[in-house]
C-alpha cells in the first residue's frame, strides 16, 4: 500500500530543482529541507538530471516496493491477496484472533 500513497504525492509535487554547484554550496539547508520538510531534490550536472534526495522513510519504501515487486512468490501473494479482497473474501481482525487462538491451543 505505501507505494500507492508515494506514486500519488510523487505526481502531485514538483521536486525542487538545482545544479550540482548550488547543491554543494547549500548541502546543509536542502538537507534540512528534505527532512525536516519533507521536500524532494532534483539535482542536476550540465542540465540533466543527475540524483534526487528525498526524505529517508520514502526511500527505504521504495527499496521495499522494488524488493516486493522483483519477487514473484511475494508478487503473487499480494495479487491473490487483493482479487480477494474484490470478491470481498475477507475475515475481521476478531476472526482472525480466534481462528489463531484455536490453532494455538490445538498444538
Amino acid at each position: 500500500m505505501k507505494s500507492c500513497v508515494y506514486a500519488i504525492r510523487y505526481t502531485e509535487w514538483m521536486p525542487k530543482t538545482v545544479p550540482v554547484r548550488e547543491f554543494r554550496t547549500n548541502l546543509s539547508e536542502l538537507l534540512s529541507d528534505v527532512a525536516d520538510r519533507r521536500d524532494h531534490v532534483l539535482v542536476t550536472r550540465n542540465g540533466k538530471p543527475a540524483a534526487v534526495l528525498v526524505p529517508i522513510d520514502e526511500y527505504e519504501a521504495l527499496e521495499e516496493t522494488a524488493e516486493i515487486l522483483s519477487d514473484s512468490v511475494t508478487l503473487a501473494q499480494v495479487e491473490t491477496g487483493l482479487r480477494d479482497l474484490a470478491q470481498g473474501d475477507t475475515v475481521t481482525l476478531e476472526e482472525l484472533r480466534r481462528e489463531l487462538a484455536e490453532r494455538r491451543a490445538s498444538r
